[in-house]
């Protein structure tokens, strides 16, 4: 996605034809009006690929304080769920919803266990400043304290994820925090309709704020960010070390937690246009954009989408012009706030992805390929890895179809 962004095995797998994925870089405003780019490095990941026939996976990935969780759900999530039990004979709609959430438990353990070494070092540190008082800390142990600090910025590192699998013409969403799932579908009268399969962990969710009002947390004290994920994989400090945290350390167990929602099976009939992914730099852009109305924001979106689907002859053309567009929108409401109150509520705009899978909704610019000019070559191959659901070592196969010159044709023509 970006040239931070690091080498993965699913680079290797083979990507779904009719997936785009757009994405923009963060963005800071000066008061000018002009823009400097990237106050930080890129923190947000996707992937599409096409396992088998029966099977699909996409997911967006978005990075909270740096992209190590979100590098790391790459890589695990994806083996997790392609060594799972999808495939087994006789699996169930359940046992597929199953190997979802164990995908989603897995990984959020293998990342806690990977964090050892930190957590190792910030107890060292810790027992320097036992005993002493904070005079003598702030006198004398400076280097102690930034060193402190740094180990609890990155133990603060988490990410939110949509997950979107497609199993024998089935699809099930499982997501986690603030990213979100659109099932764009024709209703009864053959209009287009936007369904968000999704659940937004964050404060502008009742449940959200119940769950933590029942824990002994004091919501009104997140007032300034009701966008928090209040779910996350990663995100440690929050977790088990959530009594560190002046606005969480009031509650009776860790407030933020890993157990993701899992929507589906939804039958994928000829209803069903396309889906978007959305990070969640992208909800956050879009509702700066209509701060008056956060339930306009997947209308919007899924407006601006078959706008280009109209328009665009690639799905890359669809998500990246979506993107685009929703980057113009942004900077545009932040000189507008600039020329009336010489002020603005937004000074930055965070990284963004979306991710568009077309089931069926028309592209009348698509670009036809001439498949009399060639063959296809179909290569199946095995993938082994070591699965922690099974602790041994097991093998997925991949299909790849592979175009290649139709030779016989070639030399009728000549």
């Amino acid at each position: 996605m970006s040239s931070e962004t690091k080498s993965s095995w699913t680079d290797d797998l083979p990507v779904c034809k009719f997936t785009g994925a757009g994405f923009s870089t963060n963005q800071v405003y000066n008061d000018d009006g002009s823009r400097r780019m990237e106050a930080h490095k890129f923190n947000e990941r996707s992937f599409h690929c096409r396992a088998d026939e029966n099977t699909s996976i996409y997911a967006i990935f978005s990075g909270h304080g740096g992209s190590q969780v979100a590098d790391f759900c790459l890589q695990k999530i994806a083996a997790e769920i392609l060594l799972g039990q999808l495939n087994e004979r006789g699996a169930t709609e359940e046992d597929v919803k199953e190997v979802l959430r164990q995908a989603f438990v897995i990984t959020e353990k293998g990342y806690l266990e990977s964090i050892d070494s930190n957590l190792a070092r910030k107890t060292v540190l810790q027992c320097e400043l036992e005993g002493l008082s904070q005079y003598e800390i702030s006198r004398d142990y400076q280097i102690v304290l930034e060193r402190l600090n740094l180990i609890n910025e990155e133990l603060k590192v988490g990410t939110s994820i949509a997950l979107a699998l497609i199993h024998k013409q089935k699809l099930y969403i499982c997501n986690i925090g603030t990213c979100r799932a659109l099932l764009c579908k024709n209703d009864n009268n053959n209009v287009l309709r936007v369904v968000q399969l999704s659940v937004d962990h964050n404060l502008y969710n009742e449940d959200e704020i119940l769950r933590l009002q029942q824990l002994g947390v004091d919501v009104q004290a997140f007032r300034q960010s009701p966008g928090f994920s209040t779910r996350t994989i990663g995100s440690y400090f929050y977790k088990a070390g959530y009594k560190e945290c002046d606005l969480l350390s009031s509650a009776k167990s860790e407030p933020i937690i890993a157990q993701p929602e899992i929507v589906g099976p939804i039958p994928l009939d000829e209803s069903c246009r396309f889906l978007l992914l959305i990070s969640s730099g992208l909800c956050k852009t879009l509702n700066d954009v209509f701060p008056n109305d956060r339930n306009l924001v997947n209308k919007e979106i899924v407006q601006m989408a078959v706008e280009q689907f109209r328009t665009q002859s690639t799905l890359m053309g669809v998500s990246q012009s979506v993107v685009h567009k929703i980057d113009q929108m942004h900077h545009e409401r932040f000189i507008r706030q600039m020329r009336e109150t010489q002020s603005s509520s937004i000074k930055t705009r965070e990284d963004i992805i979306l991710l568009v899978r077309n089931f069926n909704f028309p592209m009348p610019n698509a670009i036809q390929r001439n498949r009399q000019q060639f063959a296809y070559l179909y290569i199946n191959f095995d993938l082994r890895f070591h699965s922690t659901q099974s602790g041994v070592i097991q093998a997925t196969q991949i299909q790849i179809v592979q175009p290649i010159q139709n030779v016989a044709l070639m030399k009728r023509k000549k």
